[in-house]
């Protein structure tokens, strides 16, 4: 369940208390019309609250976090959302195949990288560098780099530079590379458990078809020395 549930969950069962609370109110009770309001208004966040607040904690505690560390990743995703659309905008910009191939290849880890955190916001503070600066270093020389060598009459120093940008567009993508293994690292090591597990839990059924099988063999060769 995401965190964003827990705010339609909460207002699909205060709705129904609200109504029933209004209508109890307009027909039972001799009051003024804006009381009637008040107790629906009321009687809505009295369940909304309660309901969203437990519904909230339970996907935070699956995740392993507080409300403040949650609400802390979600902002930073927040801020992130644009700058991954940026580069998906670079696209339409690209000349050369090589640059294509480059600004494909870094767009395809950053937005690996954030889908992994909005899928599993705990593991934000495993590239929170990738955030903080990586990502908008990586929007920022890309905008210009593509601006740039769209421009006719270069010289060659504006070559030169262009050519710098382009060295240091490979040294970020290697740099969100590293971040998408520290991304992933944990589960490679839990995968490798797993294989382990599983090749250990293998060996005892191993263990068992050999001892079934040499009793066969001796009867196949008392049956034979019989005949």
């Amino acid at each position: 369940m995401k965190y964003s549930v827990s705010h339609f969950i909460g207002a699909i069962f205060a709705v129904p208390v609200a109504l029933i609370v209004g209508f109890i109110s307009i027909n039972f009770f001799v009051v003024d019309q804006w009381l009637d309001w008040l107790l629906m208004i009321g009687s809505y966040f009295g369940a909304y609250i309660p309901i969203q607040l437990t519904t909230s904690n339970q996907y935070l505690n699956e995740v392993g976090l507080s409300r403040r560390e949650y609400k802390y990743v979600r902002k930073h995703l927040n801020e992130a959302k644009p700058k991954i659309k940026v580069l998906l905008s670079q696209y339409t910009k690209i000349r050369s195949y090589s640059d294509f191939k480059n600004i494909n290849e870094i767009n395809r880890i950053a937005r690996a990288i954030y889908k992994t955190v909005q899928k599993n916001p705990k593991k934000f503070f495993k590239v929170d560098s990738f955030f903080f600066s990586h990502l908008d270093n990586t929007v920022n020389l890309i905008n210009q780099y593509v601006y740039l060598v769209r421009m006719p009459h270069k010289n060659h120093e504006e070559i030169n530079q262009l050519n710098a940008a382009k060295i240091t567009l490979e040294e970020l993508k290697r740099t969100l590379h590293a971040d998408l293994r520290a991304l992933n690292a944990e589960d490679y090591q839990q995968m490798s458990v797993e294989v382990d597990l599983a090749k250990i839990n293998q060996l005892p059924a191993l263990d068992h078809t050999e001892q079934v099988e040499v009793p066969v063999l001796k009867s196949q060769q008392k049956e034979r020395i019989e005949r």
